[in-house]
């Protein structure tokens, strides 16, 4: 199995539990409050395939992306990774139990490695852990303004009590914004997409074939759920989690430039040549899932971003919905689960080929 990221960047600057639940972010975390709503059903599913059918064909004129990526920046491989990311060690602004190491103890204990080529980023899952389970939560020196993410990837953390999430943020939150791209908790079977802005921030949540949750970006926006953002759901089981990671995996791809934000999920079988091969053209890849465009200054509201990869347990999120986690029968709150069931957590990895920055 094998995670490989490709980030195609237009500039770039040094420096099973239902995902339908309302969120609330904290500054420099992707955090959450959530209120439930209905679960999707069959007929969710069956709409989004059904628009995934009608609509891959081509995406209509004004959208698509007018050149291919052929400029390499930065190149993120087997021999640098581990140098080109920081380790941030500071308490979780999401309240998670969980206890973020710095790159000597994650490389000590083995919770980051290099494995047969690739790049395994994991969770301890040997001792019990009383003060917090340790992991680590990665963050790119480089930032990013605008650019083609590309991430294949093979196997995702999953599991009761886990958090994990692949991000890009900026340094000043919410006004930098903040990109979500696979984010969940617990057994959840599908994948959520989000933005998050501050005032004045809208998108028409039309175009894509995920189902749409909200339409304003704000994070502070009137009847929506605090912090929710603009909010995309991708129900096919296979964009998340065991059934993610049973059908091999798949590629997660973010086109962002100065009119809009988008998102494809393409499952094992179904990758466009081009994706991983060299000169991406997203243009010719049909709709996404998730495009995020409309009364929103994209120039404005994204800059000077850094890609985050980390997992957390429990907190804000994981820990609140505990109760109808489909885990709940394990143990009495998510953080009794974390502490005393090491063994629980060895499907909490990312597997990394590659990641790779390409300007235009």
């Amino acid at each position: 199995m094998k995670l490989s990221l490709l980030i195609f960047a237009a500039t770039a600057s040094a420096g099973a539990v239902p995902m339908n639940w309302l969120r609330a972010i904290s500054p420099f975390e992707p955090g959450y409050h959530f209120t439930p709503i209905p679960k999707a059903n069959t007929s969710d599913i069956a709409a989004q395939e059904a628009r995934l059918l009608s609509e891959m064909a081509a995406a209509p004129a004004g959208n698509a992306s007018a050149f291919a990526y052929t400029n390499l920046a930065t190149d993120y491989n087997y021999n640098n990774f581990f140098d080109l990311f920081d380790y941030y060690t500071g308490g979780d602004p999401t309240n998670g139990f969980v206890r973020y190491v710095d790159r000597g103890t994650a490389q000590s204990q083995g919770l980051i490695k290099q494995q047969n080529g690739k790049i395994y980023i994991g969770v301890d899952n040997t001792n019990k852990a009383p003060n917090g389970r340790a992991s680590v939560r990665m963050e790119s020196k480089q930032r990013y303004t605008r650019g083609l993410f590309i991430l294949d990837l093979a196997h995702m953390p999953w599991g009761c009590g886990t958090w994990p999430a692949f991000w890009t943020l900026g340094d000043a939150w919410p006004t930098q914004g903040e990109i979500d791209i696979i984010e969940g908790v617990h057994l959840q079977n599908y994948n959520s997409m989000a933005l998050h802005t501050s005032d004045g921030c809208s998108v028409s949540g039309t175009g894509g074939t995920g189902t749409v949750q909200s339409k304003n970006c704000y994070v502070q926006a009137p009847g929506q759920g605090n912090n929710q953002g603009c909010q995309t759901h991708d129900y096919r089981t296979n964009s998340w989690g065991d059934g993610f990671n049973r059908n091999g995996g798949g590629v997660y791809a973010m086109e962002w430039n100065s009119d809009f934000i988008k998102i494809w999920f393409f499952p094992r079988g179904q990758i466009p040549g081009d994706a991983l091969n060299g000169n991406p053209e997203p243009a010719n890849w049909g709709q996404p899932v998730g495009i995020f465009q409309g009364a929103c200054n994209i120039n404005q509201r994204f800059n000077a971003h850094k890609i985050i990869i980390n997992v957390t347990f429990c907190g804000d999120w994981a820990g609140n919905v505990w109760s109808s986690s489909g885990c709940q029968s394990r143990a009495a709150t998510c953080n009794d689960y974390v502490n005393n069931n090491p063994q629980d957590f060895k499907e909490a990895y990312w597997l990394v080929n590659s990641m790779k920055v390409w300007a235009s």
